[in-house]
This record gives C-alpha cells, sequence and structure tokens, in this order.
C-alpha cells in the first residue's frame, strides 16, 4: 500500500471512529512514516535538554540481501508472517511456508491489540500500517524466496513483491497473480476488506458499536469508485471528507528542528528502481542508511521523537514474537535497539 491508504484512508478511519482532527493525525501520520522512515538520522546538537547523539530507527530499507534488514524491517513492519494453512489452500504449488502474509494474521493482530492496549496513538498508527499490509502483501514474504515468484521471465530477484513493482500497492488496480487459484486480482476489494477490520478495531478501542460501519465503508467505497479519476482527485475527496492536511513527510523532522545537509535522494512508497540503485550500491560497497544530522530544537519533545520510541515497542514485541514462532533467532543488541 501507499499513502493513498496507509495516511489518507487511515485519516478517514480514525476521525469516522471517533478520534479528533489532532488525534486522527498522529495516528495516520504515524502509519504512513512507516514507508518513510528510510534513513536512521543520527542527530547532534540541540538546545542541551536532551542527551545526543541520538540514532532514529529504519522502518523502510532496500538492502534484501541484509539479514538484519529482514529481520528488524521486512518482517516487523510490512511481511509480517502470516498462516501457512490459508497459503497452501490458495496457492496452486503445494506449499506450506510460515513467512508467506495472509490478511488477518495472528502475529500481526497481537501486534495491533497490543498496540490498542498501549494506548500511544503513535503505536496505534505503527501497527495499523502492518497489520493492513498483510492485505496488500499477502502471498508475498518479507524474504528472497521462489515462493516470491510473479514472473519466472523476471530478471528480478524474488524479494517481497519485487518482481510485481508496484501491482499490490494501488488501490485501483486490477492484477494477475499466477500463483493464486483465484488468479485476478482486485486490490480495491482487498483494501476495503483491511479497512471494515480496521474500523471495528478502532471502534472496539472507542468502546463504540458498529451501527455505522456500511455508511463509513459506503463512503469510502464512493472515494474508490472506479469513475475515471487518479489518485490526485481521490486524495482531494480525502481531504474533504476529514478535513484534514496533505501529507508530508518533512514535517515530523521539520518540527523536530533537523536541519539534513546531505542531498535528498528520498521518495514515495515501495519504490523498486530506488531498490535496484542500492541493491548495485551495496554490492559495490556504498555505505547507504545513516544521515548525521544537526538538530536546532528539543527533539525530546517532538512528535518525531515520540514515533521513534512507539516504533522501537512496536519491533520489541515483534522481534519477540518472530523469536516464539521460531522465525528468527534471538538477537544480540544492534544498532536498531540502541
Amino acid at each position: 500500500m501507499n499513502s493513498e491508504f496507509h495516511y489518507y484512508a487511515v485519516h478517514f478511519l480514525a476521525t469516522r471512529t471517533g478520534f479528533s482532527q489532532d488525534e486522527a493525525d498522529i495516528i495516520a501520520y504515524s502509519s504512513q512514516y512507516v514507508d518513510d522512515a528510510i534513513y536512521s538520522y543520527e542527530i547532534v546538537g540541540g538546545d542541551g535538554q536532551f542527551f545526543l547523539p541520538y540514532r532514529t530507527i529504519i522502518t523502510q530499507n532496500y538492502i534484501f540481501w541484509d539479514e538484519d534488514t529482514r529481520d528488524l524491517v521486512y518482517l516487523p513492519f510490512h511481511f509480517v508472517p502470516g498462516d501457512p494453512l490459508r497459503c497452501s489452500v490458495e496457492r496452486k504449488e503445494d506449499i506450506s511456508d510460515p513467512y508467506i502474509v495472509t490478511p488477518d494474521s495472528q502475529l500481526s493482530k497481537e501486534l495491533l491489540v497490543a498496540a490498542l492496549r498501549s494506548r500511544s496513538l503513535y503505536r496505534i498508527g505503527i501497527a495499523l500500517h502492518s497489520y493492513a499490509d498483510t492485505w496488500a502483501h499477502q502471498h508475498f514474504s518479507g524474504l528472497i524466496e521462489d515462493a516470491n515468484i510473479v514472473d519466472e521471465a523476471s530478471m528480478l530477484p524474488p524479494a517481497g513483491h519485487l518482481q510485481a513493482l508496484n501491482e499490490p500497492d494501488l488501490v485501483m488496480r486490477r492484477w494477475t497473480d499466477p500463483r493464486l487459484y483465484n488468479s485476478e486480482v482486485d486490490n480495491r476489494e482487498r483494501y476495503l476488506r483491511a479497512a471494515a477490520k480496521i474500523y471495528r478495531y478502532l471502534r472496539i478501542y472507542r468502546g463504540l458499536g458498529f451501527e455505522d460501519e456500511q455508511q463509513v465503508l459506503g463512503e469510502l467505497g464512493e472515494i474508490w469508485n472506479r469513475d475515471g479519476r487518479d489518485t490526485k482527485s481521490r486524495i482531494n475527496d480525502f481531504v474533504i471528507a476529514s478535513q484534514m492536511e496533505f501529507y508530508d513527510r518533512s514535517l515530523w523532522p521539520s518540527e523536530a528542528g533537523i536541519v539534513d545537509r546531505s542531498a535528498d535522494e528520498h521518495f514515495g512508497g515501495y519504490d523498486k528502481i530506488l531498490w535496484l540503485k542500492t541493491a548495485i550500491a551495496g554490492k559495490a560497497g556504498a555505505v547507504r542508511g545513516v544521515r548525521r544530522v544537526e538538530c536546532t530544537g528539543d527533539f525530546s519533545a517532538s512528535r518525531l521523537y515520540a514515533w521513534d520510541r512507539a516504533a522501537r515497542g512496536h519491533l520489541d514485541l515483534a522481534e519477540s514474537l518472530l523469536v516464539r514462532n521460531g522465525l528468527i533467532g534471538g538477537k544480540d543488541e544492534d544498532p536498531q535497539h540502541a
């Protein structure tokens, strides 16, 4: 999924389930920022109110061959392992792979329930990202493995949904997944099912019933009506419907007083071309991922810092669940936890 779901649809659902505008802003931004934290900011400077330097967490990356990236980024945040039995029933080949993502999986629900119990809006948004991705990334895993092959002739490695490019991440896209018995995929249907589940979780969190569910999902379905409107037009509809601000990935870093003097090679969403460029740089021995930046404000009071602490909480629980299920080995202290 891209920002159309992770930010705009999540904001819409948050306001429709009773959160205030300020609360919905935090939930939705926290959700989308999981895709935007591709750099670890090593923060120096500041006003003396915070012990610096401090290194922020990475929640998106493109170095698939790196085992730590797989275990600390992809499995916890984007490709939460699913139900092998469901996987084997829905796919043509005889496969029972515990790493393959399935929608509404037990591990993704445990992460979301824990976030709701924490009552941290930041952590709720982060967990909603991982949970929503179980619909978009279903039948892919966060590994390089043959189970991810959708095109035998592709020159791209079967890493995540790289061979499918951005097909799974676009809400209005119809595409073919030859691995499935029901091979004709309609992302709109998948995304609406994800939205319905999220709506229910958020209503339960607020102690409310589901009497408005059909109205809310109907309104969302109208925004995602196949009437020829482009992404920009649909996003404008979200902004009007929920009176939200347009997403600005630089907002929270700027609020935190971060001054990034490095060249900006940033991107939006799950960028396959950037992954390939990074792959080439990585194999050539290039170092990527950490940006040393100056902080001109009180970082400890910023929303970015609150998000970073919540992301670490999500990662800690995800790691323990993955270890419990034998999906990764126990880890010693790593930079993500520093």
